[in-house]
């Protein structure tokens, strides 16, 4: 493998990437909007198509979903119907006005998010996809049976833009005005922080370093930062603070020195305490308190670790149906693979790699007191294989662990949770210099997070792509040996057509496979119901670029 590429895999693999039902008064939303309003400017429609990909994403795991498009006689509010306006015929000319309402609605929304995060793809995000496709289904929509019809799945569209095309703090805040939340829209409110997130990472990284010289002690400067008691460092510096932690962030020691960020758990579970359905909190307070190593090292003890095995066994058998599943037992394999195997400076084994005897007594006192759980069988499976090889604890047997666990505990696939489109601000500047000067060592890096060389290589691709730069996409191609390509015209005729933004809507996870000695990289992009698609990179001149396959 490329040395540079395997050191920073290598690099990258020790860092962990910190990963509504009608709304009661929606007419205060609609009275901000003048009726009949025109679009402020005109914007591509979405075509039926990207209509129909996007329409079961946001009746299945929407905001508002099925409750607020497919059942538009439900009004969402408090008084009646005016009878006489609901007897007047729907017009052609009424369908135009709301659909120009709504469409200007949306792209003010859009140009204010853009404004906020000082971006200008915030199109590209699922949440603001969302929105997206249920303005398009709008206007699609070409008869009704009445104008409270009408009315209605405007207003319901209106609120599905209000939430889904905003800041996270206006979602919270719109969220702590509700008098009943679903578990659904504090799932997608914090999935948007999770979107988010990389948006600052780059930011947060490039200003702690020029601020870390003059941090003595990282535990106290984290409750500083937590608490808004910093007062050293630029302007600059101090808002970019009060912007991650007003989104609804909190800042961790991440070992090393090192400073990051992450959902602020504890805040959700205080404020919406009274509305949450039991496992949702039981969810809360798992993922406030999953951080359990720090520097390779455990920061729990072994009695702890065995209570959160079984804690997250029971909820993840209990709530099979739950809507977040997946990270939960994401989090039980990393739990019982420490638990078994220990960790680079949290180790269980003696000089000569064998499990000590203490351990051996905490695993058989473990399957003792946990009987007939499927954490204990796995304990048991793990004791029978280091006794047919002497206790040692070998790397066969640690990477044999996954095995050991039961199919209803563990997520299959798995890999590194993703975000694909659109790109942070660092990234955007290295596809906006290849595109000036077709080098490819923009790509030397480093880049914050998780991203590999080849990752950046691969979403800066996609964003060409999807944002119709073709000439730098064909330029990210692979054209050294064995390449077979089409000529520019043929390449642009084929990928047009490929919607790779829906790819990006869907994907969670990726996985790296490197093989012929790092010459060739495949990415498995995993979706959130375990489909997968896979992309190939080639090293060419020691940088990778993307295999393509023209279409039959």
């Amino acid at each position: 493998m490329d040395d540079k590429l395997f050191e920073e895999r290598m690099r990258n693999l020790k860092q962990s990437y910190e990963q509504v039902p009608s709304v009661s008064s929606v007419d205060k939303i609609v009275n901000k909007v003048k009726t009949s309003e025109k679009p402020n400017k005109k914007r591509m429609r979405l075509q039926l198509p990207y209509v129909a990909s996007f329409i079961g994403v946001l009746l299945i795991g929407g905001i508002l979903g099925a409750q607020l498009l497919k059942q538009p006689d439900n009004t969402g509010s408090e008084h009646p119907p005016d009878e006489q306006i609901n007897q007047q015929p729907v017009t052609t000319s009424d369908i135009e006005a709301a659909t120009n309402e709504i469409r200007g609605y949306y792209e003010r929304k859009v140009d204010e998010l853009n404004d906020s995060l000082q971006s200008k793809d915030v199109e590209q995000y699922q949440f603001v996809q969302e929105a997206k496709s249920a303005v398009a289904a709008f206007e699609q929509r070409k008869s009704y049976k009445s104008q409270t019809e009408l009315k209605n799945y405007r207003n319901n569209v209106k609120t599905i833009i209000e939430y889904r095309v905003s800041m996270p703090y206006t979602e919270f805040t719109m969220l702590k005005n509700q008098s009943d939340i679903s578990d659904e829209q504090i799932l997608h409110y914090i999935e948007k922080l999770e979107l988010l997130k990389e948006r600052y990472i780059d930011r947060w990284e490039t200003h702690f370093k020029e601020q870390s010289v003059d941090v003595s002690n990282v535990k106290d400067y984290v409750q500083q930062l937590n608490s808004g008691s910093v007062k050293n460092g630029t302007e600059e510096y101090s808002n970019l603070v009060d912007e991650i932690k007003g989104n609804g962030y909190i800042f961790v020691d991440d070992g090393e020195g090192m400073i990051s960020f992450t959902v602020d758990y504890d805040k959700i579970s205080e404020t919406f305490s009274q509305k949450l359905s039991e496992e949702l909190k039981l969810f809360l307070d798992i993922q406030n308190n999953k951080r359990f190593k720090v520097d390779a090292e455990l920061v729990i003890s072994r009695d702890e670790l065995e209570t959160r095995l079984i804690l997250l066994e029971k909820t993840i058998i209990k709530h099979p149906n739950f809507s977040n599943i997946n990270d939960l037992k994401i989090l039980f394999q990393d739990l019982m693979k420490t638990y078994l195997t220990g960790t680079e400076n949290s180790q269980i084994t003696t000089n000569e790699a064998r499990v000590k005897e203490e351990i051996i007594a905490e695993f058989e006192k473990f399957n003792s007191e946990n009987n007939n759980t499927r954490s204990s069988q796995i304990v048991d499976a793990f004791i029978r294989e280091l006794k047919g090889r002497d206790f040692q604890l070998t790397e066969e047997l640690e990477n044999q662990v996954e095995s050991l666990i039961p199919s209803e505990l563990k997520m299959i696939p798995n890999g590194l949770s993703i975000n694909l489109l659109p790109l942070p601000d660092q990234m955007l500047e290295t596809y906006e210099k290849y595109k000036r000067t077709n080098n490819d060592k923009v790509f030397d890096g480093p880049f914050a997070g998780t991203n590999t060389i080849d990752l950046v290589v691969a979403r800066i691709y996609m964003y060409a792509v999807v944002t119709g730069d073709y000439d730098v996409a064909y330029d990210l191609l692979y054209k050294g040996e064995g390449a077979d390509i089409p000529d520019k015209s043929q390449f642009i005729s084929e990928i047009s057509s490929t919607d790779l933004q829906t790819l990006s809507n869907e994907v969670t996870m990726v996985e790296f496979q490197y093989q012929e000695n790092g010459e060739v990289i495949k990415h498995i992009y995993i979706k959130g119901d375990g489909e997968t698609v896979s992309l190939e990179l080639r090293l060419e001149n020691g940088y990778p670029k993307i295999v393509y396959k023209s279409m039959p």
